[in-house]
């Protein structure tokens, strides 16, 4: 990989559209207040925007994303291979419009009572993360920050 690749995907790695993602969202932050939460309980974040013109429709959400292994089967011309990878679906997902305008927009988002919790195991994971993001064409703008739902 060369370095420029590595500058813009960072260190730990990822794929060259995070780093282009993370270009687009300059302009946009969010912080949440306790990213600590229960299920059934609500979330407090702070969206802050400073360039409006650069990230179109705005949206601020709640998601969960699972992460789980699963073998797959690769055919080439020596046969077939198998190995393990890691896959990711969304298992929960809440959007809410925001007024795209400069300034610091307060929202809540309230953590399903019966959604998973979060959880980092070996095969299996969910992992829960506060977003705001710039719709525009083409890739969106994302700011996000992972929280801990507890059961």
């Amino acid at each position: 990989m060369s370095p420029s690749w590595k500058k813009l995907i960072g260190s730990k790695g990822g794929s060259p559209l995070d780093g282009l993602r993370k270009a687009l969202t300059k302009g946009l932050e969010i912080r949440v207040e306790q990213p600590e939460a229960r299920r059934g309980e609500d979330v407090r974040a702070l969206v802050v925007v400073t360039e409006p013109d650069r990230l179109g429709q705005l949206e601020v959400g709640l998601v969960c994303a699972e992460y789980y292994d699963e073998q797959v089967r690769d055919h080439d011309m020596d046969g077939s291979n198998t190995h393990r990878t890691t896959s990711r679906a969304v298992e929960y997902e809440q959007w809410e419009h925001l007024d795209c305008v400069v300034g610091e927009h307060e929202v809540t988002l309230t953590i399903p009572a019966h959604a998973p919790y979060s959880y980092d195991g070996d095969c299996l994971s969910f992992r829960w993360e506060v977003v705001a993001r710039g719709r525009k064409s083409g890739l969106d703008a994302q700011a996000g920050q992972e929280i801990a739902v507890r059961a």
